[in-house]
């Protein structure tokens, strides 16, 4: 099986999350390993969901991980010119659910293990290949990762997430909060008897507004901070004055930004709102909490990639999404690289497809940079836990 076959395998697998089925996709891995002879580890998480893990023991002391996720999102309801789950190749480019969003880096950074345990080269550093299930909705695999592997050696981290080839050295934080605001019901010909949760949710909507302006700051290579309403829901019915309104809100935060401090000031300003009579009663929840992850462009692990693309340290870039990094690496103590085949702004589209040519190249990339990676590293060892992250 070439690599163009192997990754439409795993594109014709559906791991739409939710539910996940990583495992469908890790019993692919199994099967292959158990051809070529390749040492595996499977961590079951539920019945139809795990992580898969391959390590190649280098000559020296040295930890270099390779991750990516298992899990896509759904194929939506928009129609695809070609089905979702069917990996067709139509003028060099393969389609499918994942192509981009990252079926195509994992695919690319498992081969390039198994191409070197088949070659017998053996790399500086042990490398591991990890892919984890549920990382589109709450890294369920990262985090149980991590409570397996307290003490676990990460000397430095490489994602495999779409960048279109670029050396990314890191992506902005994600904050989702949701804000429900109370009132009290009444006859809708009667709004004077009742507290309308509603025209009070939009007077956080103006709040948000300004926060926004206020929030905003800049951080390269990652950009602007941002903040946006994504959902709201409430009322009864047309007759009736709504005691209830919740609202989706998502920042996407640039270091130095803190999220506890953000969500803060959040609070205060809404407490202010309850003193000028503007809201009645709110609550503030949290749904999602991912930081921002930054690697100085001078660590070993950049300085090879871009030695490997002959690029200068000026080719670093940065991106909107998180990654799984945000739970491995939360206080960014641990290098890490950004790369892959796939083309981040056809992540999560319909018609989704990776350049084949694209993938093959990441292939090679991966290989050189673990046998390049560890010669001459200097970096402190980290590990996962134990309070040194």
């Amino acid at each position: 099986m070439d690599a163009v076959q192997f990754l439409q395998t795993i594109l014709k697998i559906n791991s739409s999350n939710p539910p996940g089925n990583e495992h469908r996709v890790t019993e692919v891995f199994v099967k292959r390993c158990k051809e070529k002879g390749l040492p595996y580890k499977v961590n079951y998480l539920e019945p139809n969901r795990s992580n898969f893990e391959v390590t190649l023991q280098g000559s020296g002391t040295k930890q270099l991980f390779l991750c990516g996720h298992m899990d896509t999102v759904s194929p939506g309801k928009a129609e695809w010119d070609y089905p979702p789950f069917s990996g067709e190749v139509v003028e060099g480019r393969i389609y499918g659910r994942g192509a981009s969003d990252m079926k195509s880096g994992l695919a690319a950074m498992y081969l390039a293990i198994e191409s070197l345990y088949l070659e017998k080269k053996v790399p500086a550093a042990s490398v591991t290949f990890l892919a984890t299930a549920g990382e589109e909705v709450d890294s369920c695999g990262a985090r149980a990762f991590i409570e397996d592997n307290d003490d676990r050696r990460i000397d430095a981290l490489v994602i495999g997430e779409p960048t279109n080839e670029k050396v990314v050295i890191g992506h902005k934080g994600a904050l989702w909060l949701e804000i429900t605001t109370f009132g009290k019901t009444s006859h809708g010909s009667m709004p004077e008897q009742g507290i309308n949760a509603i025209d009070h949710m939009a007077s956080i909507i103006g709040l948000l507004g300004r926060l926004k302006i206020d929030w905003k700051i800049e951080k390269y290579p990652l950009g602007e901070s941002s903040l946006a309403v994504t959902m709201i829901e409430g009322g009864v019915q047309t007759n009736v004055i709504p005691d209830r309104c919740t609202m989706r809100v998502d920042i996407r935060s640039v270091p130095p930004q803190s999220h506890e401090a953000l969500i803060a000031e959040l609070n205060r300003e809404l407490s202010m709102l309850m003193v000028k009579n503007e809201i009645f009663q709110y609550k503030i929840r949290k749904v999602l909490d991912r930081p921002s992850i930054m690697t100085d462009p001078s660590e070993t692990l950049i300085q090879t990639a871009l030695s490997i693309k002959n690029e200068k340290t000026s080719s670093c870039y940065g991106v909107s999404y998180y990654t799984d990094a945000a739970v491995l690496n939360p206080r960014s103590k641990i290098p890490t690289l950004i790369y892959g085949p796939g083309n981040e702004k056809l992540a999560h589209q319909p018609n989704e497809w990776v350049d084949i040519d694209a993938y093959k190249r990441s292939i090679e990339f991966y290989k050189t940079l673990v046998l390049a990676y560890g010669h001459k590293s200097t970096a402190k060892t980290k590990t996962l836990r134990g309070g040194v992250l």
